[in-house]
């Protein structure tokens, strides 16, 4: 099974917001670019190498707002 594959079968949805390059300096990433993060509630996984970095911390990735249509 591909790592992607398993990912979204443990209920993580693609993440396509900025990340910081603070967040690549911390897990010392050697190459952003092939960077594929991945987002469920308390998790930020990236997919695009070997190592599958994990953080916990939404510190350095973009909040995205949502409207539930109570709002209006």
């Amino acid at each position: 099974m591909r790592f992607q594959d398993y990912v979204r079968q443990q209920g993580y949805k693609r993440y396509t917001g900025t990340v910081s390059a603070a967040v690549y300096g911390y897990l010392r990433c050697e190459n952003p670019a092939r960077a594929q993060w991945w987002f469920k509630p308390g998790s930020y996984q990236c997919a695009g190498c070997k190592a599958q970095c994990e953080t916990d911390s939404p510190e350095g990735f973009q909040t995205f707002l949502t409207l539930d249509g109570n709002d209006g």
